[in-house]
C-alpha cells in the first residue's frame, strides 16, 4: 500500500507539473494595437521590426508603432505603468508621473531583455508627450546606437523657442552624433533636428544648404519634414510670401495623416500675413481635428489662437477660455505653459 502511494504521488506530482508547465505557456501576455487588435500569448523578444510574441506556438512581430498596450503577468506593473501612461495622453499630468516611477520600477536586475527595450521606448513617448524635449533626444540617441530599426517610425519632437540653453546642448550632442552617423537609418531625421534648432539658435541663411539633401531624399517621412523646416525658415526669415507659396507645394506633398497638422502651418502663414482671425480659426482646425496626435503642437495651437485673438481685441473670456483649454488639457507642454503665462498677464485663472 505504502509503495503504491508513493507511486501514485510521483504521478500526481508529474500530472502536477505538467499543468503547471502548461499553464505557463498560455497566453498570459498581450499586446494591444492602435488599431483594436489582440496578441495573445508569450512575449519573447525584440527584433528590429518590433515585439515578438509566440502566439499559438508561432512568433509574432508586431510593430512598436502599430502597439498601443503591453500587459505581462509576471510583471503586473507593467500594466499599471501602461493604464498611468494612457492617463497622461489624456491630458492627466499625474499620469505620466505615475507611468515613469512604474516604467523604472522595472528595470530590475532580472528584467528581461525585451522589457528594457519596451521600457526605454515608452520612456522616450512619455519626455514626447510631456514636453522633456532634451531628455527625448537623449533617450532617442541612445535607442538609435543600440538599435537603429527601433527609432525608425518615431518623431523626434521640436524643440522648445525660449529654452536656448537647452537647445544649444541639444546641438551639439546632435552634431557629434552626426559625425558618426554616416548613412544610418536615423542620420537624416537627426539632420532635420539640427535644422530645427539651427533655426532657433543658428543663423537662417546657413541652414537652406543643409535642407537641401534632405528635401532631395526617397524617404517620405524625412522629405516631409524638411519641406516643413523650410517652410518654417521662410517664417522666421519674414519672407511671408514665399512662404504662402511653399505652403501649397506642403499641402500637395505630405500624406493624408499629417495633412490635419498643416492646419498649424496655414495658421502661422495667416499670422505672419497679420491675417489674425483667419490665423486663429486654422489654429483650432487643428485642435478639432487631430487634438492627441501631437499635444505639444497642439497645446502651442490654442496659445497662438489666444494670441490672435487677443491681436483683434476679440472679448477678453474668449481668449482666456482658449489659453485654459492649453493649461488643462495639455499640461506640461511648453504650449500649456506659455498659456499659462498669458493667463497671469490677464489676471484670469
Amino acid at each position: 500500500m505504502r509503495h503504491w502511494r508513493t507511486k501514485s504521488c510521483a504521478v500526481l506530482l508529474a500530472a502536477a507539473g505538467a499543468v503547471a508547465l502548461a499553464a505557463a505557456a498560455r497566453a498570459d501576455d498581450r499586446i494591444r494595437t492602435g488599431a483594436g487588435i489582440g496578441y495573445d500569448g508569450q512575449i519573447v523578444g525584440v527584433a528590429e521590426a518590433g515585439l515578438v510574441i509566440k502566439v499559438a506556438g508561432a512568433d509574432r512581430t508586431v510593430p512598436f508603432a502599430d502597439i498601443k498596450e503591453i500587459t505581462a503577468s509576471a510583471f503586473p506593473d507593467l500594466k499599471r505603468a501602461e493604464g498611468a501612461f494612457a492617463r497622461g495622453i489624456a491630458g492627466e499630468p499625474a499620469g505620466f508621473a505615475e507611468a515613469g516611477r512604474l516604467y523604472q520600477g522595472l528595470l530590475r536586475r532580472n528584467a528581461p531583455p525585451w522589457l528594457r527595450v519596451v521600457v526605454q521606448w515608452r520612456m522616450y513617448g512619455l519626455y514626447v508627450e510631456s514636453g522633456r524635449v532634451s531628455e527625448a533626444v537623449d533617450a532617442y540617441i541612445g535607442m538609435a546606437r543600440v538599435s537603429p530599426g527601433l527609432v525608425a517610425d518615431l518623431r523626434l519632437p521640436s524643440p522648445t523657442e525660449d529654452d536656448h540653453e537647452a537647445n544649444k546642448t541639444m546641438l551639439a550632442k546632435v552634431e557629434r552624433t552626426l559625425r558618426t552617423a554616416g548613412g544610418k537609418p536615423y542620420a537624416d531625421a537627426l539632420r532635420n533636428l539640427r535644422v530645427a534648432l539651427l533655426l532657433l539658435e543658428g543663423e537662417p541663411r546657413d541652414i537652406l544648404p543643409l535642407l537641401e539633401p534632405l528635401l532631395a531624399s526617397k524617404d517620405a517621412n524625412v522629405r516631409e519634414t524638411a519641406m516643413v523646416r523650410k517652410l518654417e525658415l521662410l517664417l522666421v526669415t519674414g519672407e511671408t510670401a514665399g512662404a504662402s507659396e511653399w505652403i501649397e507645394q506642403v499641402e500637395a506633398a505630405v500624406r493624408d495623416e499629417a495633412k490635419p497638422e498643416m492646419a498649424y502651418w496655414r495658421g502661422r502663414v495667416r499670422e505672419a500675413k497679420g491675417e489674425h482671425v483667419a490665423a486663429a480659426l486654422e489654429y483650432m482646425r487643428l485642435v478639432i481635428l487631430n487634438p492627441a496626435k501631437n499635444r505639444n503642437r497642439t497645446a502651442e495651437a490654442l496659445w497662438r489662437s489666444g494670441k490672435a485673438l487677443e491681436a483683434v481685441q476679440a472679448p477678453r473670456q474668449e481668449a482666456v477660455a482658449v489659453y485654459n483649454e492649453a493649461v488643462k488639457q495639455y499640461a506640461g507642454t511648453p504650449g500649456a505653459e506659455r498659456a499659462r503665462r498669458a493667463l497671469a498677464r490677464l489676471g484670469a485663472k
